[in-house]
């Protein structure tokens, strides 16, 4: 098996998504600080524990070998990305990592 470097795309593409996300992470804190709303800061947290989970599954995905009976199709990329996303989302709100409670814990304190 091998394994290859991070190339500049990918690297840009996980930049640009951690930019979108973390605006609206820092929008949604700022509003639950503001309305000491501990129920929206909690949704926030597994929210960007759920983005961290996806994107570590979505590089753990490329390790993987091609599949010869399901090929390399599109269709196949959209059903396995939407599928880990999924995945990312039921360990977020699981708490099995812990992360989300982690940074609830320390932004709590605020609320």
């Amino acid at each position: 098996m091998e394994i290859n470097p991070i190339n500049n795309s990918d690297i840009n593409k996980f930049q640009i998504d951690l930019q979108k996300d973390g605006s609206d992470f820092e929008r949604i804190i700022q509003q639950a600080i503001k309305y000491k709303d501990s129920k929206k800061l909690k949704e926030a947290c597994q929210q960007l524990e759920a983005t961290f989970i996806g994107l570590m599954l979505n590089e753990m995905i490329k390790t993987i070998p091609e599949d010869p009976l399901t090929g390399d199709s599109l269709a196949n990329d959209i059903f396995t990305s939407m599928l880990y996303d999924k995945y990312a989302e039921m360990l977020a709100q699981n708490g099995s990592f812990g992360l989300a409670d982690q940074i609830y814990n320390q932004l709590s304190k605020k609320v």
